[in-house]
């Protein structure tokens, strides 16, 4: 029943997490070829049969509509923001959107094909990395580094050295922070 625009920001927001700001959606939608999008989403049918009808019925559509002709533009960003809200799917205030539940964030996962999961991540770590000022680089820390690391075993030696520092910046802000768990993973 989605558009498909709305479709790829779902898959884009499934990676950022329950909680997401709306630009660094749209960042990574300008970033990112509809070729490289189409080559990580998961057919309509697979998706169907491993989710069950019912998971997918909201989130897929049968059917390529108008959407698919689409730019990239504001304006059709707008939609889909406004088309996430009509369907219950996201709550949006302002700039923080946040999935209504898991179960909506675990199905537009779903849309992304296993094969592609960690490249497609690591994507958009990549593109946010690039695209963030260091103000937003570091309030949004933890969600770059774990993109990153999910597409880690695909870089090369000078790209696992920042990555490795990274890491540990983030372990030490982690740690900063008494979230010692998640230091850890850091």
């Amino acid at each position: 029943r989605l558009q498909e625009e709305t479709q790829r920001m779902l898959m884009v927001a499934s990676c950022l997490g329950a909680t997401f700001r709306l630009s660094a959606v749209m960042e990574v939608m300008k970033n990112i070829s509809r070729v490289e999008m189409r080559d990580s989403m998961r057919s309509v049918l697979s998706t169907a049969s491993i989710m069950g009808s019912s998971s997918t019925s909201l989130l897929t559509s049968g059917q390529t509509n108008s959407s698919t002709d689409r730019d990239g533009s504001v304006s059709s960003y707008a939609s889909s923001i406004d088309e996430f809200e009509e369907e219950g799917l996201c709550e949006v205030d302002d700039e923080e959107c946040r999935f209504m539940h898991d179960q909506i964030q675990s199905a537009a996962f779903e849309l992304i094909s296993p094969e592609q999961r960690d490249s497609f991540r690591g994507r958009i770590g990549s593109i946010l990395l690039q695209s963030l000022s260091p103000e937003e680089l570091e309030a949004s820390l933890f969600e770059v580094v774990g993109l990153l690391n999910c597409a880690s075993s695909n870089v090369t030696d000078e790209e696992r050295h920042e990555l490795a520092r990274m890491n540990l910046k983030a372990g030490v802000k982690a740690s900063e922070n008494a979230a010692f768990d998640t230091a850890k993973v850091y």
